[in-house]
């Protein structure tokens, strides 16, 4: 695939400037995406508590109170079904009650009541059942089940407060996507895509519709699902990526970072659905990553996090619209598994996950602050 370097007209000369002033040099201008330098020694992480126990391939919910609540994932020996929720005042955890089934590779999505539907998941083959978590009452109850059993598959929060779930294993990889109602705690299909199947990315756009992009490092595709007519459509084709993140943008833009199949690299690429474009528009500082998460910070800047790739350790990076290019965001460790989730008073938490380069698991949390 040809790598778009276009720039939007409605940056305009700020954009020209940005670059100029992030990175001094001429083909800056001429569009050439860049990578800049980290600017500060100071680090940004910091430790936190330490859950109960090591997870990875867990979920991690922010609850309306600003707590996180982590369910299932896998330990040592078995997948589990135990929760436990982070005080983010007190940087604390404490023992919430297990899920009615064990889980990992699952769903978790907080409702616009602000209970909690996990969905799917695997314990000794993909599940098709669902729970709701109550903070209210701190209890667990059994909701509809899915059409299809699912692991690894994405959800998301509609706004008309319906939660879409798409694709995952069963074993083979899955096209189709159902509607859950929290309204009726019922599961209703609502399409299939024509290509892209198994574990994509799946993001919201700010009409309402969902952006779904293939990640089994073969398959140039994208597909959006219309929200108001249930149906599904291809878009632009990205690159064939392998790991790859996603998340919207302040501008109106999703931001996809990840290996590039054939490329062999792990740049930024952003999706601008009004245009049906995709732009390639930084190098990243870390190459092949893969399995990481990206989360958008207060600032409108993206923290890259974890995630596989070249080497034993290396950093996290910082993804900065205001010169559309990735930067060094302090030391990083290599793991996949973990989850990442911005708190109310704007840090991100990063818990669990497991190791790259040998058999470990971890508990651990730490804290990134702009």
């Amino acid at each position: 695939m040809t790598r778009v370097i276009s720039v939007k007209k409605w940056l305009g000369l700020g954009l020209c400037g940005a670059l100029m002033t992030a990175v001094g040099a001429p083909s800056a201008l001429a569009g050439t995406p860049g990578a800049g330098a980290a600017t500060s020694t100071l680090s940004p992480w910091s430790s936190a508590s330490r859950m109960s126990r090591v997870r990875a391939h867990h979920t991690a919910t922010r609850l309306l109170s600003g707590d996180v609540l982590v369910t299932g994932g896998r330990d040592w020996s078995a997948v589990t079904a135990t929760a436990e929720t982070y005080s983010a005042a007190l940087n604390t955890w404490s023992p919430s009650p297990s899920m009615n089934q064990a889980r990992w590779r699952h769903t978790a999505t907080l409702l616009p009541d602000g209970k909690v539907l996990v969905a799917g998941g695997g314990g000794a083959s993909a599940l098709s059942s669902a729970e709701l978590y109550d903070p209210a009452t701190n209890t667990w109850s059994a909701t509809g089940s899915m059409g299809s059993a699912r692991q690894d598959h994405r959800a998301v929060l509609l706004a008309n407060g319906k939660v879409l779930v798409f694709g995952g294993y069963s074993p083979s990889a899955l096209k189709s996507a159902e509607l859950y109602d929290p309204a009726t705690g019922l599961w209703t299909p609502t399409g299939s895509t024509s290509v892209v199947a198994g574990k994509p990315s799946a993001t919201r756009l700010p009409d309402g519709n969902v952006l779904v992009v293939s990640d089994n490092g073969v398959d140039t595709a994208a597909e959006v699902y219309r929200a108001g007519t249930g149906t599904w459509s291809r878009v632009a084709d990205p690159p064939a990526f392998s790991g790859h993140a996603a998340v919207l943008l302040n501008q109106g833009a999703v931001l996809v970072t990840g290996l590039e199949t054939g490329q062999y690299a792990s740049g930024a690429w952003l999706f601008w659905p009004l245009d049906n474009e995709w732009e390639y528009v930084s190098y990243a500082n870390e190459a092949r990553r893969m399995s990481h998460s990206m989360t958008l910070l207060p600032s409108g800047k993206v923290l890259v996090a974890r995630g596989t790739r070249n080497q034993i350790g290396g950093s996290a990076e910082i993804f900065d619209p205001a010169n559309w290019t990735l930067h060094l965001g302090g030391e990083d460790s290599p793991t996949q598994g973990h989850t990442a989730t911005l708190l109310t008073s704007g840090k991100v938490l990063v818990v669990g996950g497991s190791s790259q380069e040998e058999p470990e698991l971890y508990s651990s949390a730490e804290l990134y602050t702009e």
